[in-house]
């Protein structure tokens, strides 16, 4: 029969967004079971050797008739490896493995999600008697960044605009990922009004490009006034002279 692999472990591994977002590689520990040293995961006592299982004669399996019928089971005095441990290992007691904490640099691809998984291929449970070792999976949980939220593969973030700067248009400066840049506020801008720049997001796992960054433009209002200030509002009231929710008023009229 073959060897029995070892199982898959998981263990969690937390990063900053900034790491998320360049990539990192990161130290972890993890306790697991590994081939025993002494007897190199054979589960026999060094000088010694596992011999074929004299009742199933190394096949791991036994038939046992029921009538017409033959039915094969594991072996019961090998437990279906095929091998019997005549002398076994004194620091193993002949499982062939032994508990270890195992310390590994984990590569964190730059733009990995809360929840993702990095399999670390053989580097999970070792397998009894010397069978594979299975695999770990490393899951990243990714801090929150103080500016952007995430959306998907993309960025958003919101960003403040003075009352001025909604009625005759600007340009104003936003932060990425890298460098601050700038983006034009057109006149007439609406609270709320969602700006973006392509190609400036989180870097995609799969190698095409990267996401967007999403700037959503909030107007802010002042919570007080001076008096110039309460001066300069009457003033636009006048000029403008508009009532914005007459439309919704109309046809109850």
């Amino acid at each position: 029969p073959r060897p029995e692999a070892g199982r898959d472990l998981e263990t969690e591994v937390h990063v900053s967004f900034e790491q998320a977002m360049e990539g990192a590689q990161i130290p972890i520990s993890v306790p697991l079971s590994a081939p025993c040293a002494t007897c190199r995961g054979t589960g026999a006592r060094p000088g010694t050797s596992p011999e074929v299982c004299s009742r199933c004669h190394g096949r791991g399996v036994e038939a046992e008739s029921q009538g017409l019928f033959s039915i094969s089971q594991p072996c019961r005095q090998c437990g279906g490896t095929g091998t019997e441990i005549k002398e076994p290992c004194p620091t193993c007691a002949g499982s062939g493995r032994t508990r270890q904490v195992k310390r590994y640099r984990v590569n964190i691809p730059a733009g990995v999600k809360d929840g993702s998984r990095v399999r670390l291929a053989g580097k999970g449970e070792a397998g009894p008697r010397g069978g594979p070792a299975g695999d770990l999976y490393v899951i990243t949980r990714v801090g929150d960044s103080r500016i952007f939220t995430r959306r998907g593969d993309h960025l958003e973030v919101e960003v403040p605009i003075t009352i001025p700067e909604a009625i005759r248009g600007a340009t104003i400066e936003v932060p990425t990922l890298g460098e601050s840049k700038r983006i034009r506020v057109p006149p007439g801008t609406q609270h709320g009004t969602v700006q973006r720049l392509r190609g400036e997001g989180p870097p995609r796992l799969n190698g095409r490009g990267r996401g967007d960054i999403r700037y959503r433009l909030v107007v802010d209002v002042p919570r007080s006034l001076s008096r110039e200030q309460q001066e300069v509002v009457d003033e636009l009231a006048t000029v403008i002279d508009q009532n914005p929710r007459a439309r919704l008023l109309a046809d109850r009229d």
